[in-house]
């Protein structure tokens, strides 16, 4: 079953890939918009070779294997694009958004306690330092998708037309913490199951619904 889950996981993110590749790259778009279909390539290269991996030897490896880069470097253009593209737009460092950059750390510290969760219970060793590396960058990838959730918009309407986008990586992040969780905590197959589901729905929406938000900005 788990080359199953892995597989759809694999076809999610490549629809979303191709479908980004298909609306942003033939034309002049956002370096914004490129960088997160590049994020959503990378994730989809990434459950490419736990795919591989979980056909050919059965079983998944844990720690570090090339698909952790995968996952790795799908949220490190999440944070590229948000910091470093919308972040200087939407928040002047006034104090009067003070509020918003505290509200919007809940993210990264509901990360760290699902860590604390799966720490726990895998205790010290490879996985748990790789784990904690993914998520680590999760947690700082959350934390821009809170915030430019709440902040207050910005001239042209920038930050409300990408707020649905914001949403979905705001989930998309939460799921991929929580499906590293249980990877070592006891559950039920159920809510594996269930976690597979959401976290390919959210990789074949994730593009159209930025796609949506960008036209907004746009026009």
């Amino acid at each position: 079953m788990e080359q199953y889950m892995s597989l759809a996981l694999t076809l999610s993110a490549l629809f979303g890939f191709v479908y980004g590749v298909l609306r942003f790259f033939r034309s002049r778009s956002a370096l914004y918009a490129r960088m997160i279909v590049m994020g959503i390539g990378c994730a989809m290269l990434g459950r490419l070779f736990e795919t591989l991996q979980l056909v050919t030897m059965g079983e998944l490896r844990g720690g570090f294997h090339v698909g952790t880069l995968g996952i790795l470097g799908s949220f490190l253009f999440f944070i590229s694009a948000n910091y470093g593209q919308m972040d200087s737009l939407a928040d002047d460092r006034s104090p009067k958004l003070r509020k918003y950059r505290w509200i919007a750390g809940c993210a990264p510290v509901a990360v760290l306690v699902l860590y604390a969760i799966y720490f726990r219970v895998a205790g010290f060793g490879e996985a748990s330092i790789v784990t904690g590396i993914l998520m680590l960058v999760t947690a700082q990838a959350s934390y821009f998708h809170l915030k430019h959730l709440i902040i207050p918009d910005v001239e042209d309407g920038i930050i409300r037309s990408i707020r649905s986008y914001n949403l979905m990586g705001l989930i998309y992040a939460f799921l991929c913490t929580v499906e590293m969780t249980v990877s070592a905590v006891p559950v039920p197959a159920a809510l594996r199951y269930l976690v597979c589901a959401a976290l390919c729905a959210t990789l074949i929406a994730f593009i159209p619904v930025l796609a949506g938000g960008i036209k907004k900005w746009t026009t």
